[in-house]
This record gives structure tokens, sequence and C-alpha cells, in this order.
């Protein structure tokens, strides 16, 4: 509109657009990631793939669909910083590298308990589900309204689908020696998370030439 005032609104719708694809970009590179790195184990290990697809369905629609596409429409206008990849490396590769470590860990449990492969299933499903929810946290800090209520509905969504959708999803039931495996497995990704994701941080500012 020859109009140089109207420079500052395409700036911003600019940030708005680089730093929303970036966030929505660490959702869906996370699940492209920890599928790649189970597909290549998986083929030379005994056991079954740890998912079926419905499941995949409500893990991938409460960890990336929805979020992504409300954190896509949202306004950001905060200033772009960093490279884009490393960016969005550093959020999406630690819990990838976590939901893959803790599934791992599941399968070593599963022999201890002599549990079914529907109950292993069910635990990959939490561990993987509950590291996408803190992705989601991490890529939304810092919390708003709508991002608050965003987080709480997906895990709203996900407990429904965990407990009253069981037999639809072939989750196993959550009885006492379940739960406490849940715990164990969700201990065990808070602290998965909190290592990786402070070691690729890291390994950034260690060697920034080689990340840039």
């Amino acid at each position: 509109d020859d109009n140089f005032d109207s420079l500052s609104h395409v700036v911003l719708e600019g940030r708005r657009s680089i730093n929303n694809i970036e966030r929505s970009a660490s959702l869906f590179l996370c699940k492209t990631l920890y599928s790649l790195i189970l597909g290549f184990i998986f083929i030379f290990l005994s056991k079954s793939y740890p998912f079926i697809p419905i499941q995949l369905s409500l893990t991938s629609m409460v960890t990336i669909g929805i979020p992504s596409f409300i954190l896509a429409l949202e306004p950001n206008h905060d200033k772009i910083k960093g490279q884009f990849l490393v960016n969005v490396l550093s959020k999406s590769f630690p819990v990838a590298l976590s939901i893959v470590l803790n599934i791992i860990f599941i399968i070593v449990i599963s022999y201890m308990f002599n549990l079914s492969y529907q109950q292993l299933s069910t635990l990959s499903v939490i561990t993987t589900a509950f590291n996408g929810f803190m992705l989601i946290y991490k890529i939304s800090n810092p919390l708003n309204i709508t991002r608050f209520l965003l987080l709480i509905f997906m895990i709203t969504i996900f407990m429904v689908g965990l407990l009253l959708f069981k037999s639809f999803f072939s989750f196993a039931t959550l009885n006492f020696l379940m739960c406490l495996l849940s715990l164990i497995v969700i201990v065990s990704s808070i602290l998965l998370f909190s290592i990786l994701t402070d070691f690729f941080d890291y390994l950034v500012k260690k060697f920034p030439k080689f990340f840039n």
C-alpha cells in the first residue's frame, strides 16, 4: 500500500509464522524421530512393535494434531532467536530419545513381570503421551490461559481414552501393578526428559559452530 508504517505489521506477522511453525515442527519431528528409531530397533528384537495403529491415533491427536493446530494460529510476536533447525531439534530430539529409552525400559520390565503385549503397549502409550505433554509444556512456555487450557484439555482427552475407552484402543486394565509401573515410567520420563534436554542444550552451547 506504499506505506512504510505497514512494515511493522509485516515483521510481526513474519515472527508469528516462524515462531509458530517452529513449535509445530517440534511436535511433528518428535514423532518422526522416535518412530524411526523404534522401527530400526524392533527389526532386531523378537518383541512386536509396542503400538497398534489405533493407539498411535490417540497419542498423535492429543500430542500433535490438536495442539499444533491451536498453537499455529496463536498470536506470537516474540523476537526470532537462534537457528530454526537447531531450535526444533533441541526441543524434539531429547523427547524422542526419552520415549525410545523408556520403551526399552518397559520391555525389560515386561520380562521381569511377565507382562502381556497389551500391558506392554499400554505402558508404551502412557510414556509416549506423557513425554508429548512435557514437550507441549516446554514449547508453550510462558503459559497463558489458552496454552494452559489446551494442555489440560489434551490430558483430559487422553485420560478419557485410557480409562473409559480401553477396549476400543486395546488398553490393558489399570490394576495395582499397572498403576505402579505407570508411575515408575512417568518418573523415568521426567528424569530422562530433564537430563537429555540439559545435555542437548550443553552441546549447543559447547559446540556452537557445529550446530550453526
